[in-house]
Parts: structure tokens; C-alpha cells; sequence
């Protein structure tokens, strides 16, 4: 009886503790649960707001874009009515040494020389006025490309977050090793390092690698080692170089 009794206790205690471990795991993976919701959430809000900023860079470039064309066109204006001013004036000097040559009437030919003075002042202010458009031309175009190099940078940062690949100029240190659960804690996070979730990293000792890692978290980015990328005789440890694994 006493014998029975004792196997009843022990075997609820061991069912006990077992219920006990599983309430732990599944408190563990509901909490996992909740910070995966939090990292869709925010990774969400990221993807609006990329495609907020993609559709200004594209109506920015567009309204440049025209603006260039204007000027394009007000600056082969100016230059039309530039190359006729310098035309009449060669027509006038043409015309005021025709009657310098034949020592005619003095009053013609300084009424002449006074329309080249003004044609040639009027020449100068069109070439003034055409430098400057040339200068807000040359301006409008440096800021739209620009732009464009700015909205493939945004393109391309949205195609490595949809790929699941970090920055690759991506270097840090890992901070902390937690050996027992094989996950490494890494200086920087998405804000500062703009490490992607999902993706590889590479563990670096003495410029070789050594273990590669499966980033799980962002805001303190924490990663899994993969045991099958651990190098023979290699261990990770605090101080190793982090640095983005790209195909």
C-alpha cells in the first residue's frame, strides 16, 4: 500500500513538473508571438512611409523635370534673339563702314554708331540674362539627379528589406554570447545599423569567418548562431566583427 501510494506521488509529481515546463514554453512562444506581431507593425509602418516618400521623390523629379524643359526652351529663346541682335549689329557695322569708306553724311553715320553702342549693350544684358537661366538650368538639374540617385537608394533599401539582407557595409561586434541558448547579442539595431530582420550574418575572427547567424530581433538585435556555419574548433565570443552575409 505504502509502495503504491509512493508511486502515485512521484508520478504527479513528474506529471506536474512536466505541465509545468509546458506552461513556461508556451508563456515563452506567446511572448515570442507578441514581439513578432510588433516587428510586422512596424515593419508595415516602414513600407507606407517608403511608399509616401517614393510617390513626392517621383512628383518632385516630374515637376524639376518640366521645369528643366522651360528653361531648356527660354534659354534657345534667348539664344535665338541673342544670335539676331548680333546679326543686326554686324549688318550695322557693316553699313557704318560702308559710309566711312565713302566719307558721306556724318550725321548717318553717327546716328549708325550710336545703334551699334546700343545694340551691342543690348547684347551684353541678353548674354547676362542667359548665364544666369544657364545657372538655374545647371542647379534644377543637379537636384534632379539627385533625386534620382535618392529614389534608387530608397528602391534599392526596400528590395535588401524584402530580400531579407542587411546593409552591406554592415560591420559591428557581438556584445554578448548566451551559450546555453546559442544566441549572440549585437551592437547597433535597425535604427543605427539598419539590420533587417530575417537575414545572415557573418561572424568574423582575424578577417575569416568563422560562424554565420540568423538575425531574430531588430531593436536590440539578437541572433541565432547556426551550428552548421560554426567553423571546427571555433567558438563564438564577445568582441567578434559582425558584418552582413549577401549572395
Amino acid at each position: 500500500m505504502v509502495i503504491a501510494l509512493l508511486g502515485g506521488a512521484m508520478y504527479y509529481l513528474d506529471n506536474e513538473e512536466a505541465l509545468t515546463k509546458e506552461r513556461r514554453e508556451c508563456a515563452s512562444r506567446y511572448k515570442n508571438l507578441n514581439g513578432l506581431r510588433g516587428e510586422f507593425t512596424e515593419e508595415k509602418t516602414k513600407y507606407v512611409d517608403f511608399l509616401v516618400k517614393n510617390e513626392a521623390l517621383t512628383n518632385d523629379i516630374n515637376a524639376l523635370t518640366k521645369e528643366k524643359d522651360e528653361l531648356e526652351v527660354k534659354n534657345q529663346e534667348l539664344a535665338s534673339a541673342n544670335e539676331a541682335k548680333k546679326s543686326d549689329l554686324q549688318t550695322q557695322q557693316t553699313a557704318l563702314a560702308e559710309l566711312q569708306s565713302k566719307s558721306k553724311d556724318m550725321e548717318s553715320i553717327q546716328a549708325i554708331a550710336d545703334r551699334i553702342k546700343g545694340l551691342e549693350e543690348e547684347s551684353k544684358q541678353l548674354e547676362v540674362v542667359k548665364q544666369a537661366e544657364q545657372g538655374k538650368h545647371d542647379a534644377i538639374v543637379a537636384e534632379t539627379e539627385q533625386l534620382v540617385v535618392n529614389n534608387a537608394a530608397l528602391r534599392q533599401l526596400k528590395a535588401d528589406q524584402d530580400a531579407r539582407l542587411s546593409p552591406p557595409n554592415l560591420k559591428t561586434r557581438v556584445s554578448q554570447v548566451i551559450h546555453d541558448f546559442n544566441v549572440v547579442v549585437i551592437d547597433g539595431g535597425a535604427a543605427d545599423l539598419g539590420v533587417v530582420p530575417g537575414s545572415k550574418l557573418a561572424v568574423m575572427r582575424d578577417g575569416n569567418k568563422i560562424a554565420e547567424l540568423d538575425v531574430n530581433a531588430v531593436e536590440v538585435s539578437t541572433a541565432t548562431i547556426l551550428p552548421s556555419t560554426v567553423t571546427a574548433g571555433e567558438r563564438v565570443e564577445a568582441g567578434d566583427v559582425v558584418v552582413s552575409v549577401r549572395p
